[in-house]
């Protein structure tokens, strides 16, 4: 049984992905893609407004924007005899303000606030929502200042300008786990929990069909987690029926991945002008590689 639920895209993206037939662009669907936030155009502009409310809040004594990832702000809120610090990433919150109609944003916002500030999230290793990530190398560097032995957060090299960062993928958000929290478990042992965990989440997997050979995959309702599926053989599998001869793969955003098919021709340039448009004009980016997959690793694709 598939776990792909190809959705039908509007009559204005169809006509936008004909340009790119045309055109051999994609920066009419980059552009388009998008477009339909509610009241928020971006991570960035969402994590203004959430860190505004919580800075009014009496219960929060401070909230920081990261200075490399406009998703994520640090939180500390007032907890009876000890502070408590939060890393919070507004990435799964705009996706559902997206799908809200605008009488429901504000609710939705004072919820997510409201879950923050009263949540104990220090009540331990939460294994069944364990999720190994895919996130630049530089969203590293915010846990780099001021971490105390055994809180830095746990991660692996993957490939290029991107690692597997292993994260807690709550309702809320998505929360880096330290090392310190792990309960003893090797990497190994960690990356097979959380590989399970992200192919449960295969039957949410959507395909948009861009064109004949260009793919978009997300995971519906948990975009923030799409871009795991390279990390799981399930999704290759699953991929092996419609492009026998192999893919190559963009992940310019942090949401979503784009599949091109190497039959076509010019797979590798419709790649990059995906990649170069998007690094010119949208938010919430995560890597300017080409990836493919060789001996069952994520690679980085040598352009001429």
């Amino acid at each position: 049984m598939s776990y792909f639920k190809i959705s039908r895209l509007s009559k204005h993206l169809w006509a936008v992905a004909r340009g790119v037939l045309a055109s051999v662009s994609l920066s009419g669907f980059v552009a388009t893609a998008h477009s339909d936030t509610l009241r928020f155009k971006d991570t960035a502009a969402l994590r203004l407004e959430v860190i505004s409310r919580l800075r009014s809040d009496s219960r929060v004594k401070e909230a920081i924007p990261d200075p490399v990832d406009l998703a994520r702000l640090s939180v500390t809120t007032v907890r009876p005899g000890k502070d408590q610090k939060l890393e919070i990433d507004v990435t799964n919150l705009l996706g559902r303000l997206r799908e809200l109609p605008a009488n429901e944003v504000e609710t939705e916002i004072h919820r997510f606030l409201n879950v923050l500030v009263l949540t104990d999230t220090e009540s331990g290793f939460d294994a069944d929502h364990l999720i190994a990530n895919i996130r630049p190398r530089e969203h590293l560097d915010a846990f780099k200042d001021d971490v105390a032995p055994g809180k830095g957060t746990t991660y692996e090299d993957l490939a290029g300008d991107v690692v597997i960062l292993y994260q807690i993928d709550a309702e809320e958000s998505l929360a880096s786990v330290p090392f310190s929290d792990v309960g003893g478990r090797s990497l190994p042992q960690l990356r097979q929990l959380a590989l399970e965990n992200i192919d449960k989440q295969m039957p949410q997997v959507r395909q948009e069909k861009i064109r004949d050979g260009i793919s978009l995959f997300t995971v519906e309702g948990d975009e923030a987690i799409s871009p795991a599926l390279l990390l799981t053989d399930k999704f290759w599998a699953l991929l092996e029926p419609q492009f026998p001869d192999g893919v190559l793969i963009a992940i310019p955003r942090r949401d979503s991945i784009f599949v091109f098919d190497k039959r076509l021709p010019n797979s590798v340039q419709l790649a990059r002008t995906l990649i170069t448009r998007v690094f010119r004009d949208e938010p919430d980016l995560l890597s300017e590689n080409i990836f493919e997959r060789r001996d069952g690793k994520l690679q980085v694709v040598a352009e001429q």
